[in-house]
């Protein structure tokens, strides 16, 4: 018998716009200890419906049909009470944004005793016992009990709320976006914590992520929504093995692979439909590379495709003939096409971003001559730079007996940049990525060391030389949402930096705008000029600040984790519209980002930061299909796989960067590395050779290479 089962459900939203049908028509069986992810863009429904099922819906939202039978009973004929009482001892919920689920001023301790005290009617002591088995059972250390939020990492805050949700052992875990803005290695952890729940415990999980590697990873079944329903349901081998919808080989296409790399990442151009007026026919038939007229008139239904599979395509008895065609980015340019010319005859009156064409992800070997021209050419060349903060002290810092810190947020960092040349900076959240590339714009001075730009020492520059310094350097922030102001329109934003720097001709302003949204695929470009923030999208959003930061045409760009806030079927294409662009206009590029996957597809080379420090540098390919340095190694081990099929290894290295508060002997990585030596506690390790351009900072190969190993217990105690 099903745990859950759901019937023709039906929830709207009534806006200013009209009633908008977020979910429309879902039906679906969940049994017991099954572990389903439901994967689909932004917009698609999937949240509404996990919301839906515990009835914490919006005052504006409504279920207007349908039938949620949970154990039997009808969850829409529940009082409020009875719902009450459900909520944590039956069904608990991971929120999508459990970094910010604990309250900031009570113990984290404190507010898991509360849930089994009030919730669960434990009595104190009792409480405090279930509270420490919990963080015993999540993998938290029991003393941290009595601390407050802002003391945990992400990685513990995201343990903590996975406890509460488990505290009074319940039927159903729903997870929303549990791994949402983690980094590599932490959401790698946080996923094998709850695959061992699901397995110890015996729990019967739905998890809503658009990140189909984490559903590759935990989930048994999948299902697909798209435009409020559910357009393809399998469990999860067949579905990844031989998907039946276009829509999910599209998600398949348009995901980073280390272990299988493509040649392309394909951009599922266009956004799903409206649903305040859906659609009569198939609801992707507007962005669907196998469209044909009967696709715009008849709305197909989930029906059985292969034993146990359930697809909604008039399409899918010819699918074995159609899936290689969806690898092919032509296919996708051909559909894209078809979205303009219906843009074109009026079906469509919201601007859409054109197709960029296929990204190359192994460039052609460059030849030593060429080789060597480029590294005559340097560009960009930074010379041990360091940045210091002091934290604590002074009066408040006596009072709450902090005492002075240094932060040394960045320590030591060289390396040299070409022109036209791209590099990116890849590691844990903590690891001075951000201070780096603020540095490297001036927004921030180095305490020690410095940068030259063409030449010129950063530092130095005043007057006239500063203001050209800003105009030839920009910055891509990191959250595509706070990067503009919501009161201003879009030309309003793109026309500053022009007025600032000297463009008082409005005509040449509005042609320079143009031609810059034309460039980042955004047209007609005419469309956006007066629309505000709250109006576009998030890849459209994106696109709008990678085209203030090109609008002065710069030399060089430091883009801070451009696509982390964004949908895989969206990332593809401003990835794409990057590269092409920095090859355009010869743009000299430093990508920041924690997810080696994103930069095998934007970098000629990575550099591997940890704590302030590179630990390793080198060509692209290399750096990901031969890491030499331990950290790098466990990176690359963190990125998830989308194919079930393919095993998850086991991390070498625990979660959680220490804070850099003093100037560490030895190698920065010892108290974390698997192969950490006798040398590694107090002799700085040496930059070897391990490969063509390619650098290590490790005593692994070098003269002290054979120095013992310590055990973990010797490391700790060392």
């Amino acid at each position: 018998m099903a745990l859950l089962e759901i019937r023709d459900l039906v929830v709207v939203y009534y806006t200013d716009r009209g009633v908008t049908r977020a979910v429309d028509g879902v039906s679906m069986d969940v049994a017991p200890a099954q572990h389903l992810g439901i994967i689909g863009e932004s917009g698609c429904g999937k949240t509404t419906l996990l919301r839906a099922l515990v009835r914490v819906l919006p005052r504006n939202a409504q279920i207007i049909s349908g039938e949620i039978n949970f154990k039997g009973r009808n969850l829409l004929a529940l009082s409020r009470q009875q719902m009450r009482d459900l909520r944590w001892r039956e069904i608990a919920i991971i929120p999508q944004a459990s970094m910010d689920s604990l309250d900031p001023v009570q113990r984290v301790g404190d507010q898991l005793t509360n849930v089994l005290t009030v919730r669960g009617g434990h009595d104190r002591r009792a409480a405090k016992r279930r509270a420490a088995d919990l963080f015993d059972l999540v993998g938290l250390d029991t003393a941290r009990l009595s601390q407050y939020p802002h003391e945990f990492s992400g990685g513990m805050k995201q343990r903590a709320v996975i406890a509460m949700a488990l505290a009074l052992e319940p039927s159903l875990l729903i997870a929303d976006e549990p791994v949402t803005a983690l980094d590599v290695v932490v959401q790698h952890q946080i996923l094998e914590t709850l695959q061992r729940l699901e397995n110890e415990l015996d729990l019967t999980v739905m998890l809503v992520t658009h990140d189909i590697s984490v559903v590759a990873q935990v989930c048994d079944s999948v299902a697909v929504m798209y435009a409020g329903r559910i357009v393809e349901q399998a469990e999860a081998g067949p579905f990844f093995d031989s998907p039946y919808h276009p829509y999910s080989l599209g998600l398949q296409n348009a995901f980073p692979n280390l272990v299988r790399p493509k040649d392309v990442l394909i951009s599922i151009e266009g956004y799903p439909p409206e649903l305040v007026d859906p659609p009569e026919f198939c609801r992707f038939a507007m962005r669907c590379p196998f469209v044909q007229q009967r696709c715009r008139e008849i709305d197909p239904r989930l029906e059985p495709a292969a034993p146990g599979h359930l697809a909604a395509c008039l399409r899918a008895d010819e699918m074995e003939t159609l899936r290689p065609l969806a690898s092919d980015p032509d296919t996708w340019r051909e559909a894209e096409q078809a979205l303009r010319s219906d843009d074109r005859n009026g079906q469509r009156d919201e601007p859409r971003p054109a197709k960029a064409p296929a990204l190359d992800v192994h460039p052609s070997p460059v030849d030593a001559q060429t080789a060597q021209a480029k590294k005559d050419d340097t560009f960009v060349q930074v010379e041990d730079l360091v940045k210091r903060y002091q934290i604590g002290g002074g009066l408040a810092g006596l009072l709450r007996g902090q005492p002075a810190q240094q932060i040394y947020a960045v320590n030591g960092v060289s390396f040299d940049l070409a022109r036209g040349e791209s590099l990116g900076l890849a590691g844990e959240s903590g690891c001075g990525k951000t201070t780096t590339g603020m540095l490297l714009v001036k927004l921030i001075e180095p305490s020690e060391g410095r940068i030259l730009f063409d030449g010129q020492d950063i530092s130095q520059l005043s007057g006239e030389d500063l203001e050209e310094f800003r105009r030839r350097v920009q910055l891509m922030f990191q959250n595509p949402y706070e990067a503009l102001n919501p009161r201003f329109t879009l030309y309003r934003s793109l026309s500053e930096p022009l007025i600032i720097n000297g463009w008082r001709d409005a005509v040449k302003r509005r042609e320079r705008i143009l031609d810059t949204l034309e460039r980042v695929q955004l047209q007609p470009a005419e469309l956006f000029l007066d629309k505000y923030p709250h109006q576009l999208s998030g890849g459209q959003l994106q696109r709008v600040v990678l085209a203030r930061s090109l609008i002065l045409h710069p030399d060089f760009l430091v883009a801070d984790e451009p696509v982390s806030m964004l949908d895989v079927s969206v990332r593809a294409g401003i990835l794409n519209t990057m590269r092409r662009l920095t090859r355009e206009m010869n743009l000299t590029t430093v990508y920041i980002s924690h997810d080696l996957s994103l930069l095998q597809y934007t970098c000629d080379c990575i550099a591997i930061m940890y704590l302030g420090q590179i630990m390793e540098i080198g060509p692209t390919e290399q750096i990901i299909h031969n890491p030499q340095h331990p950290y790098t190694q466990a990176l690359v081990s963190a990125v998830p796989v989308p194919d079930p099929n393919i095993p998850t290894p086991e991390l070498s290295i625990d979660e959680g960067v220490p804070r850099a508060t003093r100037a560490q002997p030895g190698c920065p990585f010892q108290d974390r590395c698997p192969e950490v030596m006798a040398a590694c506690l107090d002799i700085t390790p040496p930059w070897i050779r391990v490969g063509t351009d390619q650098y290590a900072f490790c005593h692994l190969y070098g003269e002290h290479a054979d120095s013992p190993k310590l055990k973990k217990k010797e490391q700790l105690s060392a």
